[in-house]
């Protein structure tokens, strides 16, 4: 069988087969050089040299995971109806995204996760979260111009310590767990783990396509979910995006890496999908009072919480948000609305999760060969490998 110099064949195309028999060789070669490594030690020689090959061995192995766990899926798979989308009037769905965390690196003794979560809500449906927001605020507080604020929901810091009343405590949280549970949104986050991403990606140059800036990855890939879940829906709407202000140049650096997504799209998502499905620019919010921005609040803590817990951990309001979460099909290559990233060594826990919030993953039929084929010589030039 013809190979290419990147070892792929006219029968596997990009490599993916030839990926996973090379996951297999090198995790054998990671568990030889273990081995020898102990042998050195025992017998007083130096492994620095032994120590850069399994560096380099965990590097290898792990960019074949990422390249093997994919599929070949068009970039051009979302359909685009008009070449000015805003002349279509159609009505807008709003996405409120707050931040958890900080996205530049930190010194090891801080932690090294930052979280992106947005909810996605009608018009009505941010009326209808209003109204019984404000009905709850009155009911426990006495008024309704305070703000839901995490974490100090959380930890009970005042106004939500309640006097120390552990009924009224246990009361409350039951309260707006109901709220959100009757509040019709669709939830999108992404979670990245700092370390692991500057040490895999930025520092060893794993995807050029990516960006060097964890916020910058992050808002790309909420956005290549939030366009799945517009482009997929039987009504045609218009995403209108929304961050919590953080201040005068921080909301400009944002609104720069929401341009540039327009612009030139990500390696899963063409420009054009972005610019049909979303408005050309941010809006930014302060925190005040009562609005969605603050599901987004409570939806973000707990993203940062379940990643910080290496996806094993429920925090506080799991439960209730999970459901929301956006999930298409098997909810695998893109069509699951929360993101973890890097993850190749936290799959099954992701995946078991996924399954807990809908996705229903089934093996896939192969396509006869000659449709195979065909379709591999008519998109072979825009195909790509997607990954989870």
């Amino acid at each position: 069988m013809d190979r290419d110099e990147a070892g792929r064949s006219n029968g596997d195309p990009q490599g993916r087969r030839l990926a996973r028999r090379r996951v297999t060789h090198l995790s054998e070669a990671g568990r030889l050089a273990q081995a020898l490594d102990v042998l050195l030690q025992k017998a007083g020689v130096s492994s620095d040299e032994l120590h850069t090959l399994q560096r380099r061995i965990t590097r290898e192995e792990k960019a074949c995971i990422q390249r093997s766990e994919g599929r070949i899926e068009s970039r051009k798979r979302f359909k685009c109806h008009s070449p000015h989308p805003l002349l279509d009037k159609r009505p807008v769905i709003n996405l409120f995204i707050d931040e958890a965390g900080k996205s530049t690196p930190e010194p090891r003794n801080q932690t090294p996760f930052f979280a992106l979560g947005g909810v996605a809500l009608s018009s009505d449906a941010v009326t209808r979260y209003c109204k019984g927001a404000d009905e709850l605020k009155r009911e426990f507080f006495g008024r309704s111009d305070l703000t839901f604020h995490e974490p100090a929901m959380r930890r009970r810091e005042e106004p939500y310590y309640f006097e120390g009343d552990i009924n009224k405590q246990m009361a409350f949280d039951s309260a707006l767990r109901e709220l959100l549970a009757r509040t019709d949104f669709t939830a999108f986050g992404v979670g990245v783990r700092k370390a692991a991403f500057q040490k895999e990606f930025v520092e060893n140059g794993l995807d050029p396509y990516l960006p060097t800036d964890a916020y910058s990855v992050a808002i790309q890939m909420l956005l290549e979910r939030f366009v799945d879940f517009l482009a997929t829906r039987s009504d045609r709407k218009l995403g209108q995006v929304s961050f919590e202000s953080q201040g005068p140049k921080e909301d400009v650096l944002h609104q720069l890496d929401y341009a540039r997504t327009l612009a030139d799209g990500t390696q899963w998502v063409p420009e054009s999908a972005f610019r049909y499905w979303l408005e050309p620019g941010l809006r930014f919010l302060p925190k005040s009072g009562t609005h969605p921005m603050e599901i987004a609040d409570l939806w973000v803590r707990d993203i940062f919480e379940w990643v910080r817990s290496n996806c094993s951990h429920s925090p506080k309001f799991w439960d209730a948000l999970g459901r929301k979460i956006y999930c298409r099909e098997d909810g695998a290559y893109g069509k699951f609305g929360l993101k973890v990233f890097p993850d190749s060594d936290l799959r099954a826990e992701i995946l078991a999760h996924r399954v807990l919030c809908g996705a229903t993953p089934q093996k896939l039929k192969a396509p006869p060969l000659k449709q195979e084929r065909r379709r591999q010589r008519k998109s072979l030039s825009t195909d790509i490998v997607l990954p989870y």
